[in-house]
């Protein structure tokens, strides 16, 4: 007799690494209200946080303008200033740091390993921007994961690796001629830990349902998990931290109830 699923929360189930993880991005990331000194003094404090950070994360890479704004008094086309941002990166360029006088982010896009990993590597950088910024609160600490399975094999056989309540409307029976072109779910959850966004779907050849990604030339599942707590606390590396280890507890546990124990195994994970 199979035992039934618990549901996604109250979940704090042991991480199994996956060899063959199909994540597209993982995020960690504090914010705070914008302050004036390190408004006003931001190229000199980036440049140090670079500096403190650069046996990790050595290359400094050009933020591009993605916008123009039109002068309806002139006719002019012209570009707006952009806030002040920075951008450090790992030499593969799996992990990248985004530095802006309101919040600091880690990002992986690649060779993910685990959550203990990457809680250490943004425990550094928190340690860091603590000492050098000098931030007195934090207002937003999020965690985010980001799947997708395009392959043909995994695709096709996603009855076997995820859970039916994330399978959507591709458990409906359809009749011979009629095909489902997509369909995506966007739900919010929310309690005392934090809220938890989650969305999941099949989105067509060269769809999306975040513009800052890459598209495939297949049809793709996404399962999109963004943990998140926006209570304002006094600045500390170790409450960050722990709210950190809350949140990204809060999405993996989520993640373990959307997927079958054939998922883990798949993808190269051993229990």
């Amino acid at each position: 007799m199979s035992t039934p699923n618990p549901g996604p929360f109250g979940l704090d189930p042991i991480e199994v690494p996956l060899d063959r993880a199909p994540l597209l991005r993982v995020l960690c990331q504090v914010a705070w209200p914008e302050q004036t000194l390190l408004s006003a003094a931001f190229n000199q404090i980036a440049d140090e946080i670079g500096v403190a950070l650069a046996d990790a994360y050595p290359t400094r890479d050009a933020i591009p303008m993605m916008s123009v704004e039109f002068d309806a008094l002139t006719g002019q086309v012209r570009t707006p200033a952009s806030p002040p941002s920075r951008q450090w990166s790992s030499l593969d360029q799996y992990w990248r740091v985004y530095f802006t006088p309101q919040f600091v982010t880690l990002e992986n896009r690649g060779h993910y390993t685990s959550r203990t990993d990457m809680t250490a590597r943004f425990r550094r950088i928190v340690e860091v921007v603590s000492k050098l910024a000098q931030v007195p609160a934090y207002q937003r600490v999020g965690w985010r994961y980001v799947n997708r399975i395009s392959e043909a094999a995994e695709y096709d056989a996603l009855g076997e690796l995820v859970e039916d309540s994330v399978r959507g409307a591709q458990v409906i029976a359809l009749p011979s001629g009629t095909s489902m072109h997509h369909s995506m779910t966007d739900s919010l959850f929310r309690s005392e830990a934090g809220s938890l966004g989650a969305k999941w779907g099949f989105l067509p050849p060269g769809g999306l349902h975040d513009s800052t990604l890459e598209t495939v030339p297949t049809s793709s599942w996404v399962l999109d998990l963004d943990a998140y707590d926006d209570t304002r606390s006094p600045f500390s590396v170790e409450s960050v931290m722990n709210k950190v280890g809350e949140l990204s507890s809060m999405a993996y546990g989520f993640f373990r109830w959307a997927v079958k124990p054939e998922f883990i195994t798949r993808f190269g994970g051993h229990e």
